[in-house]
Parts: C-alpha cells; structure tokens; sequence
C-alpha cells in the first residue's frame, strides 16, 4: 500500500482486461468512425483523401500511413440529373502502392488515391502474426492496395518532415559508411528495418538479442544517461542537464518512430530526470506504472500487443526479482570488480528471463535456452556499440571516411554478437520449440515465481539455501509452460490461400505434414506453416508427404527445408516422401536435394505401399507403378491416413480419371481432402459413393479466379451428407479424433 500508484496501475489494467472480455468496452473490435456497410467490395474501386503521416518500408513494398482520412462517395441527384462527390470521415488507412512511386512527398501533404480499400485482416491460423491487432495499435482500421496517388495539397508538418529527413540522411550515411552492418546499425540507430535482413534477424532471435535491433528502454536509458552526463560535464547544474537530456530524448524518440515501448521509456526517463532535478527519490516500478496508464489511455490495445508487454516485463523483473537476487547472490571485495560485474549482469539476465518468459513464450513460442550466457557477454558492450551507430550515422552525414572509423568498434562488437548467436543456435538445445502456453499455466508460472521470491526471502541467512529454492520454483514453473497434454488425433487443414497444407499430429507424438504451399501467399511457409507447428511444439516432423511438385503444394516446404539447412529453425524434418512417378520430374529433383541438404531422408511412394508409425498407418493409393498419365495432377500421391478406426483420404489434385482407376481400392471414410481444391473436374459422384466421407475440406483462396471450390463440387458433397468446409471462408479447419467421436472446428468463428 506503499505505493498507490503500482496499485492503480493493477486496478487500471484489470478494468480494461475486464471491459473487454465482457464486450462492455471491447478494445479489440472495431472501434472509431464506421463505414455504413463495410469498405467498398474486394473488387471495386474506392477513392480516399487523406494527409501522409509515415512512411512504412518493407522489403518488396512502401506503405504510406494516411491520417485525417475522407472516403469519397458519388450520390447521384436525379432532380438536377448530375452527380456530386460526399467525403466521410474513416479511421486511418495504410496504402500500398502496385507501382513503385516516383517521388516522396512530405509529410502533412494532402493526397487522393484510388485503389481498393478493405478492412485488415486477423489471422487465419493459429500461432499467425495477427496484423489486425498490430494496426489497431496505431490505430489503422483500413488497408489499400493503391494504383493512382495524386498530390493535392502540399501543407508539410514541417517538424516532423524534417524529422524524416534526417533520418533518412542517418541511414543513407550508415549505408555508405557501413554497407555489411547497415541493416542491424539502422534498427538499433534509427528504428529502420528495412535494410534488415531475416537471416539477421532470425540469427539474433536465436541468441535471444532480438532487443538489440528494436528502439526500447535500453536503448534511450543509455543515450539518455550518456547525454545527461554530457550536459553535466558541461557545468550546466543538475536541473539544465536534465531538462536539456529529457528534450534530446524526446526528439530521439520522435526520429526513431515513436513505439510504444520508446513511449514508455521516455516517460520513465523524464520522471527519472524529474526526480533528479528536484531532489527527490525515484521508485522504477512506480514510474512504470504511470507511464504505463498514460500509454493505455491513449491506446487501451496496447494491453495485447507483445511489444507493450514484454518491454513492462523486463522493467518488473528489475523492479521486483533483481533487489531479490542482489541480497542473496554478491559478490563483495576490491579485488573482485570483474567478477562483480559480470556477477551483476547476469542477475539482470536471470532476472529479466525470470520475469518475461511466459510472454517471450505466449508470444514466439520458443525458448534461447543459452540467451542469458549470450546476453551476459553482448549487453554490456551494447552502449559502445549503440554510442558508436550513433556517432558514426551522425558524422557520415558530412564526411564518410571519419564516419568508418567511428563505427569500426560497433561493427566489430556486431561480428562478435552474431558468432555468439550462431554458436547459441548450434548447440545442443539451443532453441527449444515449446508451444503456446494455456492462459492457466502462464498465472501458475508465476505463482511459482513468487514462491520462490518468498522462499528466498526467508531463507536470508541461508543465501545458498534460498536461492536454491528460487531456481527449484523457476524451474518448475518453465517446465509447466513446456506441458501438452495431447488425448486425440489432430488433424489441421491450414489456410495457406490458394495451396493445400495439412498437419496431423497423434496422441504418441507422431508429426507429419501433407503438402505445404500456396500460389496466392507470399513466404507461405515461414509466415503460416512454420509458426503453427511452432504454436502447437512442434519441434520434428516424422514425415513431409508430397502428392505432387506443383508451387502451391510445395514452394512452403521448400522455404522450410531452406530454413532449416540454414539453421534459422529448429525445427526437423526426419524424411521427404513423395509420389514414385515413372520419370521423376525437374520439381522433384530441386525438392529431393533441398530435403538431404536439411537433413532428411527422400522415399517414395506408389499404389499399395505402406507406411507406419507407432499407431498411424499410411497407404498410398495412387500412383500405380504403370500406366501413369503423366499429368503431375493425375499422378498425385493419393494417402489414405487410419488410426484406431479412423480413416481420412488425401487427394492431391487428382481427377475424375485417376478417382476411376482407384475405383477398386477405395474405402468409406471419415473426413475427405477435397481434391484440385474443390475443381468441377474431381470428387465426382461415383467416388464420392464409395468413399462417403462425413467431414470434407476444400482449401483454396477467396480471391483465386479458377472459382475454387466449384458448386457443382460442393453441391455433390452435401447430396451426399458431407459436412464441408472451406479455409476461404473459415480460416484453418481442425479435427479431433478419440473415442470414436469427430470434432470439426473451424479456426475464424462466427
């Protein structure tokens, strides 16, 4: 009771959690000025008129954020026979130009574009990076894919243009001053990412420093500290140094994009320098708690979003669990100064690890377990590394040569950093694949966490006793989080937009993918297969069947096997099974040498082989060793899955031709892959007699123009009694299996 402020915080935090589970004040939902009826249709037209606020750069594309946003609206008024343009006010839209733009505008400029314009979506399977959520952040409701954009009105926000400027400039000179480093330089810098490459990224992600490379508290506590102790050497006095390291701060912040964790850092920071200034004690946890009510009353979404969160974690772990471990773990002694600092910093590690895994879990679903040992050796040369991108981007602006020998320590240090995250990710358990924790767990963590505090506590004259207590607590309270307990068969058919992907998954640990690609998604692999099985700990695969090498069954696991061999993942794939065609084709060729450079084993399959595990049975039903077509659709690798009476039937792309040569060997089942994503040329009425499947999925893309899946297909199935349904509509489609029921699901629900 001590400290009102944390208690408010709390109280604060549960209301908005609270309001929106009930739906009395949802946060999530749409929010804001509404369209009467939604944006206009996926294939129509809309024009907006809007001011530029920022300019978002990714690796094939530019986003232009509009803010003060008019759709345009033509009402036609009969009794003078002419038509009129009506501007309604909507939330702000991120525009994404098809063609590349010629020029740049400023800042503040008023723009019309014309495009089409349509709400941002969530995700469409479990463990996806959910965009909406990301954009509601920064209150963005809208997206456009934009064809015409016109100037109308140059009125430039000259602040924050010139703001954008110079950090452009900063980049431009980090580039040309660094060219090898400038991706990591600029994102620790200057919050720009788009120089950033994934290999760097997923390579830092696995020494646990992917902190480094995004504008945190770190980063501004140590430019901020670093200025205010410039300021002082200075002979300024307490109160300028700290008013003149508060406005540096400030425009920092501002230069680098504002973040939400920037935000809260720079909150703390000034209640810090306020604290200074006036003489008077400053309490962490209390100032985060203030800064941390101030961002969710600008934006109570905030609550969600992983950034938020996980910056407000390593802030309580210092606040609560470092005092802990200071008094119980020490170091004391003249002669011991290395040994203190090194014993320090690895408090801080333990105690930011101790405090932020059950959200580093929620959130990417895997565990650096050797990220404290790297962090212990990369943290405290970070502020020579930070100190020397910053000098070095500031006087590559004016000359380069200078600028070189600045950033030769950071880049130095930045080759050290990636050795220890490389020799991290290779190591025996360096990156362990956990999954999604349940809400539960999660609390139950950190139930153990306080008991362990606690029992540190009392045991204060036994430091060794109780601190053995605190990692015992830890320690069970991570395994807790590892924990899934898996009853049925699961079996998930991915929405991967026009492709085909599926993962079934045994109660005995058994793993095995079906097909995995997509024609209609980019990176399909890395941004919707790879993150659910990560969701789900999935950290091998027993086996990835192919039915055919066509690039929306394959080009997802080809982006994996490619990871893999890098060892951006961890995950393993054991073998690569494929169709046995009578003459392997150029796609199975590329698709085989990827799969043995990942370390898997390539065999093939033809009609009446077999493949067992501990209690799933696989029986491929076509090819037939003679007499192939040699249409890689026809010739698809048709699996029949059985499992303790279960039976389900993967068709590839086949037709209506080959569903007649199998005529003999087809079995009723229970669930139906529809095949050539639902073509009105396959699933026809006489297979469909002999396999009368109970549950069908048809996989395909709501924009595709082959009119997937075809009403003659779905009006075929329901004659039959067949419960359908369509990734296109509701997102991925899990069943579970057990006790002889089947449990269908689809992932977006009404």
């Amino acid at each position: 009771m001590k400290r009102p402020m944390c208690w408010l915080c709390l109280l604060f935090l549960a209301g908005i959690a609270l309001g929106d589970l009930t739906g009395i004040m949802p946060v999530r939902q749409k929010s804001g000025a509404q369209l009467e009826g939604g944006p206009p249709g996926q294939n129509e037209q809309a024009v907006i008129y809007g001011r530029i606020y920022q300019y978002n750069y990714s690796e094939n594309s530019m986003g232009i954020w509009l803010k003060d946003v008019f759709l345009e609206t033509q009402i036609h008024n009969n009794s003078i026979n002419r038509t009129k343009n009506q501007q309604r006010p909507i939330e702000d839209v991120i525009v994404y130009m098809q063609e590349e733009c010629e020029s740049v505008w400023p800042l503040g400029a008023w723009v019309r574009v014309r495009g089409k314009l349509k709400t941002i979506d969530g995700p469409r399977n479990p463990g996806e990076f959910d965009s909406r959520l990301y954009y509601q952040t920064k209150k963005i409701r809208y997206r456009m894919s934009g064809r015409d954009l016109l100037m109308c009105e140059e009125k430039p926000w000259r602040f924050r243009e010139g703001m954008r400027q110079v950090r452009e400039r900063l980049n431009r000179s980090l580039e040309e001053a660094a060219p090898g480093h400038a991706g990591i330089l600029c994102a620790m810098v200057t919050g720009e990412k788009r120089l950033l490459k994934q290999e760097e990224k997923n390579l830092l992600a696995r020494g646990s420093l992917s902190h480094m490379i995004s504008i945190s508290g770190m980063h501004l506590g140590l430019l901020g500290m670093l200025a205010f102790g410039i300021f002082q050497r200075l002979c300024l006095g307490i109160r300028p140094a700290a008013i003149l390291a508060v406005t540096a701060m400030t425009f920092y912040g501002m230069l680098t994009g504002e973040s939400v964790a920037t935000m809260r850092a720079l909150g703390m920071f000034g209640l810090a320098m306020a604290a200074k200034a006036a003489g008077r004690s400053y309490y962490l946890l209390s100032a985060l708690a203030l800064s941390a009510i101030l961002v969710l009353l600008d934006n109570p979404v905030y609550l969600y979003y992983s950034g938020f969160l996980l910056s407000c974690g390593c802030i309580c772990g210092a606040g609560l669990i470092l005092p802990r471990l200071e008094k119980t773990f020490f170091v004391s002694g003249e002669k011991g100064k290395l040994l203190r600092s090194l014993s320090g910093a690895l408090r801080m590690g333990i105690a930011v690890q101790a405090a932020t895994l059950p959200l580093s879990v929620w959130f990417y679903y895997e565990i650096p377990l050797y990220g404290i040992l790297v962090n212990l050796l990369a943290v405290p040369t970070l502020a020579v590394t930070l100190t020397s991108g910053v000098l070095g981007a500031a006087v590559g602006i004016w000359q380069t040569a200078p600028a070189k020998v600045l950033l030769f320590p950071g880049c130095l240090l930045l080759e050290f950093y990636k050795f220890l995250c490389d020799i991290a990710g290779k190591l025996p358990f360096g990156v362990l694949i956990v999954g999604q924790p349940k809400m539960w767990q999660a609390l139950l963590y950190y139930v153990f966490l306080a008991a362990g505090l606690l029992a540190m506590k009392r045991a204060a004259g036994r430091r060794l006793f109780g601190g053995g207590l605190f990692f015992l607590c830890w320690t069970l309270g991570a395994v807790l989080l590892c924990i899934h307990g898996q009853k049925d068969l699961k079996l998930t058919c991915l929405d991967v937009g026009q492709g085909d992907g599926a993962v079934i998954c045994s109660p005995e640990g058994e793993c095995y993918l079906v097909d995995g690609g997509s024609s209609s998604q980019g990176k399909v692999g890395q941004y919707r297969i790879l993150p659910f099985l990560k969701s789900q700990g999935i950290s091998r695969v027993d086996a990835a069947f192919v039915s055919h090498t066509d690039a929306d069954h394959v080009n997802g696991l080809e982006e994996i096997f490619e990871l893999i061999r890098t060892g951006q993942t961890s995950l393993q794939i054991q073998c690569l099974v494929m169709p046995g065609l009578e003459k392997e084709d150029p796609g199975q060729k590329k698709l085989a040498a990827l799969a043995r450079r990942a370390g898997a084993s390539v065999q093939y399959m033809r009609a009446g082989d077999q493949a067992k595990g501990d209690g799933i049975c696989w029986r491929a039903l076509s090819p037939a060793a003679q007499g192939q077509t040699g249409d890689l659709n026809e010739d698809s690798l048709t699996l029949l899955l059985e499992y303790e009476g279960f039976r389900g039937m993967f068709t590839g792309d086949i037709g209506k031709t080959q569903e007649a040569k199998m005529a003999a060997a087809l079995l009723d089942c229970d669930f139906l892959k529809v095949a050539h994503h639902g073509s009105k040329y396959s699933t026809g009425e006489a297979f469909l007699r002999k396999v009368r499947p109970e549950v069908a999925v048809a996989s395909s893309s709501s924009m595709n123009t082959y009119g997937h899946p075809h009403p003659d297909t779905l009006e075929r199935l329901k004659k039959n009694k067949c419960h359908v349904f369509l990734t296109k509509d509701g997102g991925a489609v899990t069943l579970k299996v057990g006790h002889g029921k089947i449990q269908a699901d689809a992932y977006l629900r009404e």
